[in-house]
C-alpha cells in the first residue's frame, strides 16, 4: 500500500465509523437496534515491522480509536479466504498493483470493487476490466483517491 492511498482509506475510513457511531442506536424498520458490527479496513498481515508501522501511523495521524478500525488476517485457505472476503461491504482496490485475482474473488463474492486507476501500466486497467466485465460499466471512472470517500454513494 503506497503512503497515499493508506491515508486516503483511512480518511474515509474514520468518516464513515463517525457516521456509524452517530447512529448506532438507530433503529430498523421492526423497531430493533441495527446490530451491525463497525466499519474496519481489513489488510493482509505481512510481517510485524509493517503492522507495527502502520499502527504508529494510525495512532499518530488519526487517533488512538482508529487503530482499533484495523484488522490484520492472516493468509487463508481458499474457502476461508472466500468466507471471510464475503463478509466485507465495499473492496478497495490498490492503485500501486491492483486487484487482479483477489479483485474477481470479491466480485464473484458480491463485493463492490472500487478501483483508483493511474492508467501508468497494464495492470491499473486491471480493476477497470473486471468492473466492466463482472460489474455496471457505468461505476468504473477515472478519479483521484479522494473518491473513495465518496465511493459508497455508488453502492
Amino acid at each position: 500500500i503506497d503512503p497515499t492511498t493508506f491515508r486516503c482509506w483511512m480518511r474515509a475510513l474514520s468518516r464513515v465509523r463517525s457516521e456509524y457511531f452517530s447512529r448506532v442506536n438507530d433503529k430498523n424498520e421492526s423497531g430493533y437496534p441495527q446490530m451491525r458490527a463497525p466499519p474496519v479496513l481489513w489488510l493482509l498481515r505481512s510481517g510485524e515491522e509493517m503492522e507495527r508501522n502502520l499502527r504508529d501511523l494510525v495512532r499518530t495521524e488519526f487517533g488512538q480509536d482508529m487503530e482499533e478500525a484495523m484488522v490484520f488476517a492472516d493468509v487463508a485457505e481458499r474457502n476461508e479466504h472466500l468466507r471471510r472476503l464475503g463478509c466485507a461491504d465495499v473492496f478497495l482496490d490498490t492503485p500501486s498493483y491492483n486487484a487482479h485475482t483477489l479483485g474477481c474473488d470479491a466480485l464473484y463474492m458480491g463485493v463492490p470493487m472500487i478501483s483508483l486507476l493511474r492508467g501508468f501500466k497494464n495492470a491499473d486497467t486491471i480493476g477497470e476490466c473486471e468492473g466492466e466485465r463482472f460489474a455496471d460499466a457505468d461505476l468504473v471512472e477515472e478519479s483521484t483517491n479522494e473518491n473513495i470517500i465518496s465511493g459508497k454513494e455508488h453502492l
